[in-house]
């Protein structure tokens, strides 16, 4: 699990530093892509972390 919790504070790092570049300049076309970028991935390691947790729960509720 503790690569996990680094992995997931590097794309949350990597999410909060394209946002505040995206906020410096709100009208820069490659700023939004990059922060939408790093958004997705985000949402989809936190997607695929819990769908891996439920996945445990039910294992451990079928013992």
């Amino acid at each position: 699990m503790d690569d996990s919790n680094q992995h997931l504070k590097h794309l949350l790092k990597q999410t909060d530093i394209a946002f505040k570049a995206l906020m410096r300049e709100p009208a820069s076309r490659l700023l939004n892509e990059q922060y939408e970028k790093a958004k997705l991935e985000l949402d989809s390691y936190t997607a695929s972390l819990k769908h891996t947790l439920n996945q445990r729960h039910q294992r451990q509720r079928q013992r």
